[in-house]
């Protein structure tokens, strides 16, 4: 006999503890008797929630939420298995406006341009500083490097383990960051198919 399937929302509502205490024992009463999938994936939203408690994030720009809700939703419904995933370390193909400090690259003065290639995408990076606060915008494009439709991409910026911002890409492949502040980072661009990491970059106002 089939068995009823948990929505991703009511899990991730259950994974945060922000269900009423009834409907979180409703729906743990229903994991134990769900499939070996859904299981998993309440177990990999629970981690996630645990981990990331400690990182203090803006919310994101209405409309994100649901757009990585629906990346997920997709990834889950395919059932991939963590082997399938492609994952590339970005080379630096290119350097506007940009000096070189401490074996990373900086983008110290106004503004800077890195272009980063992978086999499977090309990754460009704008740098701004804002006037006023030292702080900087970063903005981008993802340029996958085969004919098919653009699919969405997730990005973060990382300081060490830590993530400090995340954001998805537009049907350009174009992403945006504001009031960053100066830093090393690193910075994560994922799809369903292939995870793109561009190696640490000193952001400098």
């Amino acid at each position: 006999m089939s068995r009823e399937k948990i929505d991703f929302e009511t899990l991730v509502d259950w994974a945060e503890g922000r269900l009423p205490e009834e409907e979180a024992r409703v729906v743990e009463e229903r994991l134990a008797e769900a499939d070996e999938a859904t299981r998993a994936d309440a177990e990999w939203l629970r981690a996630f929630s645990r981990a990331s408690k400690g990182v203090v994030l803006e919310g994101p720009p209405a409309g994100q939420r649901a757009e990585l809700a629906k990346i997920f939703e997709a990834y889950a419904g395919g059932r991939r298995q963590p082997g399938f995933l492609k994952r590339f370390t970005a080379t630096l193909n290119f350097r506007g406006g940009l000096q070189p400090v401490a074996g990373v690259r900086s983008a110290g003065g106004a503004e800077g341009q890195l272009v980063y290639t992978t086999e499977a995408a090309d990754v460009a990076l704008n740098f701004r500083r804002r006037p006023g606060n030292g702080k900087l915008d970063l903005d981008g494009q993802v340029f996958p490097n085969d004919d098919e439709e653009p699919e969405a991409f997730g990005v973060q910026i990382l300081r060490g383990t830590d993530e400090v911002a995340t954001t998805t890409t537009d049907e350009l492949g174009e992403f945006a960051f504001e009031k960053v502040p100066p830093g090393e980072y690193q910075i994560l661009v994922s799809s369903e198919q292939v995870e793109i990491l561009i190696s640490p970059v000193e952001l400098n106002a």
